[in-house]
């Protein structure tokens, strides 16, 4: 013998889908917002360091600060 089940989308899951969309939207914005800090103190600190310090421990000059600190989100 075979049952079938209908599941029709009802009001009270098309909310909690929205709220669930939502709350994962607000997660990667203080995701982001916490990263993105955490990168301006690093150029920041960065910025305050000697030519000759940037050279020899990073290997660049400083107009390549922020490209080097957000190397992974620019486009190659």
């Amino acid at each position: 013998m075979a049952y079938i089940s209908d599941t029709k989308p009802t009001l009270g899951g098309a909310i909690w889908s929205a709220l669930q969309t939502a709350g994962a939207a607000v997660l990667r914005f203080f995701e982001d917002l916490t990263l993105a800090a955490s990168r301006a103190d690093t150029i920041t600190a960065m910025q305050d360091m000697d030519d000759d310090t940037l050279r020899s421990r990073y290997n660049i000059s400083r107009d390549q600060i922020v490209s080097f600190v957000f190397r992974d989100k620019l486009v190659p």
